[in-house]
């Protein structure tokens, strides 16, 4: 069985998105994008919901159809080219031909992604992470801590969730201050 990991960019009092429903802040440093790369080139898949789908894959494959970027999203893009990408959505009725569409219920078919596979597939959306969070299937939580402070918008962890004990099974700093935390689920 597979891991589920949710993972995202976070401000410092962590949210993903700022009040204004944007993401602009986040941009990560250069070898925090390098690291980026590695991770997500190690995934089995990721999924995502209906809106960062819509940011996600058009932009990523705009960027290795024209090569008009910088080293670093070069290479992302071609590892997110290649990577399985599923997309859970309601409205959606067909998606990239490099997507996968979940039809159905989402969580029950992510469910069924980890239990078919041995690697890890990471969780992307706020509200289908927070979704599945509520299903206690997350295995790992990989918050990018950003060195900035947004003072609201949408939490990480949502107020009333359920306790977790985790344990710290990776840190990894890097010159600007970014700081990617990885925290495993305890049994």
């Amino acid at each position: 069985m597979g891991r589920l990991i949710r993972a995202g960019v976070v401000s410092l009092d962590g949210y993903y998105e700022d009040s204004d429903g944007t993401i602009d802040w986040s941009l990560p440093e250069p070898e925090l994008h390098r690291y980026a790369n590695e991770m997500v080139g190690e995934l089995d898949g990721i999924v995502m919901g209906r809106r960062l789908y819509e940011a996600m894959v058009p932009y990523w494959h705009d960027v290795l159809r024209s090569g008009d970027d910088d080293e670093i999203a070069m290479d992302f893009a071609r590892i997110w080219d290649r990577i399985p990408k599923y997309v859970a959505s309601r409205t959606l009725t067909e998606v990239h031909e490099t997507c996968t569409l979940l039809r159905g219920d989402a969580i029950e078919a992510v469910l069924e992604l980890k239990r078919s596979t041995d690697g890890d597939i990471e969780i992307g959306g706020g509200i289908l992470s927070e979704q599945l969070d509520e299903t206690g299937e997350i295995d790992v939580y990989r918050p990018w801590l950003t060195p900035v402070a947004i003072g609201g918008g949408k939490p990480f962890f949502p107020a009333g969730r359920r306790k977790e004990d985790l344990e710290l099974t990776d840190l990894k700093r890097f010159p600007r201050g970014s700081v990617v935390l990885e925290y495993t689920v305890r049994p």
